[in-house]
């Protein structure tokens, strides 16, 4: 178990203190011979649990030590709450040993006395009186989200919303341009990867850390949520462009569903362009250009150009929080400027759909900043643009005046907003 913690703890600090995300970290860590499931469980399980682990540790100190040192009682102290199948001591001289090998020895004391004190107490919730620090401990989340969900939406719905526990299977869409839906079921069944059947028919929750070793299905998948494939299945026309695409899963997904249409994909930077062409290349698509494009500034060449612009903006990830955890890490402020952002992308590429045409507008998050009154303020100055209807294609959401809204507990799928908007002059 040293070496998996010494992974583990390697991954946390990059995310922890040099803003990497964990997914990306995990996939350049990977080791053949290592437990890789208890790596991945370990960085993801402290990442969501960090909320709750720090109030957990705090008891065990006057003051806060190195945050090196820090991180490994956070370790210890998601190993003793949440994986009951290790012993205390075995964990302990673990964390102390890698503590001595991070080359922190005037600690070793500290942290072996610390993990010793934390693996023989019981953890205990704030009294609820304190609503706002009570459920942030109790759900693990961060003040700031508390209080902005407090802001949103009343205490059951928070309650409801922040309770509710997705399926840990991955979502992925199957690629029909190169292989049938049964065929891919009966090839996972031959491979022995389990799978559940998705809402769409043509997605599938599968156990990725299996799927993703197997190299003969490279190609015939890609993981995709529900949500941005629904995204995808609302954009029309022949010609079609992606504004903020890479890596291009929707762009990819709208050109397999409109195998007639053209479609341009574009991003801000050359790297994240090429991401989209890989892509493509890895799905079998023809039918996608890309464009190194900043979604902010007009381009002339694109005016009036368009049957449907797709724009998934940068957002706060709010709804995606349950699968990609790092993204609480640290970053209470950096939202506060995307909703001028957003604003700011829907207008500028309001000038590229001709008459007639949609924008698709959406995001993974479930705070009104980022969605409703985006649409409203855009509206209000556009009355030319009017909301149209979404197909939700059989998935239960939340219908705000024709602006659709995907909760975890209502929904069963990670949250995630979608509008749909159409030019009548």
């Amino acid at each position: 178990m040293n070496k998996e913690l010494e992974v583990a703890y390697n991954i946390l600090k990059e995310v922890y203190f040099n803003g990497a995300y964990a997914s990306i970290e995990l996939n350049h860590s990977y080791i053949e011979n290592l437990n890789f499931n208890l790596i991945t469980k370990i960085v993801y399980g402290v990442l969501d649990f960090d909320v709750k682990l720090d109030y957990f540790i705090s008891k065990f100190y006057k003051k806060a030590p190195k945050k090196e040192i820090k991180l490994i009682l956070k370790i210890g102290a998601y190993l003793k709450l949440e994986i009951n199948s290790i012993p205390n001591f075995a964990y302990v001289n673990e964390l102390v040993e890698l503590t001595k090998k991070s080359k922190f020895k005037p600690y070793v004391s500290f942290v072996n006395a610390t993990l010793k004190k934390i693996s023989s107490s019981e953890f205990s919730l704030p009294p609820k009186k304190n609503l706002r620090q009570y459920l942030s401990i109790k759900y693990s989340k961060t003040p700031w989200l508390i209080n902005l969900m407090l802001n949103n939406f009343d205490e059951k719905f928070v309650e409801d919303y922040l309770s509710y526990n997705l399926t840990t299977q991955t979502h992925v869409r199957v690629n029909t341009l190169k292989i049938s839906i049964e065929e891919f079921k009966q090839k996972l069944t031959n491979l022995n990867v389990k799978f559940e059947n998705s809402v769409l028919p043509d997605g599938l929750f599968v156990d990725y850390a299996s799927l993703v070793r197997i190299n003969e299905l490279f190609g015939f998948y890609t993981p995709q949520g529900i949500p941005s494939m629904i995204v995808s299945k609302n954009a029309e026309g022949s010609l079609i462009l992606d504004s903020c695409s890479a890596p291009g899963g929707k762009a990819v997904y709208v050109a397999s569903l409109n195998k007639n249409s053209n479609v341009v994909a574009c991003d801000v930077y050359e790297h994240r362009v090429a991401l989209i062409e890989d892509y493509k290349q890895k799905m079998g698509v023809k039918n996608v250009q890309t464009k190194v494009l900043n979604a902010k500034f007009f381009n002339p060449e694109f005016e009036n150009k368009f049957d449907c612009v797709i724009l998934d903006v940068p957002c706060s990830g709010l709804g995606v929080i349950n699968k990609k955890p790092d993204i609480l890490i640290n970053n209470d402020q950096k939202f506060l400027h995307l909703p001028t952002l957003q604003l700011e992308i829907l207008n500028n590429n309001a000038k590229y759909v001709k008459k007639g045409g949609s924008i698709i507008y959406s995001t993974c998050t479930i705070l009104k900043e980022e969605n409703e009154n985006i649409i409203n303020e855009f509206i209000k100055n556009n009355p030319n643009f009017k909301i149209s209807e979404v197909n939700t294609c059989g998935v239960n959401a939340v219908n705000n005046n024709g602006l659709i809204t995907f909760y975890p507990h209502v929904s069963n799928t990670e949250g995630f907003f979608i509008g749909k908007l159409v030019r009548n002059d």
